[in-house]
C-alpha cells in the first residue's frame, strides 16, 4: 500500500492499517507464546525472539543493498521477500500445539 500512496488519505489509511496490524501482532504474541511454550521459560524464549528480531534488523538491509547493486532496483528483492510471509503462514498452519504434559516437563 505504501508504494501506491498518492494522497494524504491513502497515507492515513496505511498508517491506521499498519498500527492495527502491529497491535494485533503484539497481543497475539503475548497469548500464543505462553500457550505454546508454557510460562516457566517464557522470559528465555522471549529473549531469544527479541535477539532474532534485533539480528534481523541489523542484517536485514544487506539483501536489499546487494539486490540494488545487482538489479539497480529494489523491486526484485521486495517481491522476493513476499515469500517470507507465505512461508510463515504455511508454518503456522502446520504447527501443532504441544500437549500439556510436555509443557509441565520442560
Amino acid at each position: 500500500m505504501l508504494l501506491v500512496t498518492t494522497n494524504v488519505y491513502v497515507a492515513f489509511a496505511f498508517g491506521v492499517l499498519w498500527g492495527i496490524a502491529n497491535g494485533l501482532e503484539r497481543i497475539g504474541l503475548n497469548i500464543i507464546w505462553p500457550n505454546y511454550f508454557g510460562r516457566k521459560y517464557i522470559g528465555s524464549i522471549n529473549g531469544v525472539g527479541v535477539t532474532m528480531g534485533v539480528l534481523g534488523s541489523a542484517f536485514g538491509p544487506l539483501p536489499f543493498g546487494v539486490g540494488f547493486d545487482i538489479f539497480h532496483s529494489y523491486t526484485p528483492v521486495l517481491l522476493a521477500t513476499l515469500l517470507f510471509p507465505l512461508i510463515g503462514l504455511f508454518c503456522a498452519l502446520i504447527a501443532k500445539k504441544p500437549e500439556k504434559s510436555q509443557l509441565a516437563n520442560g
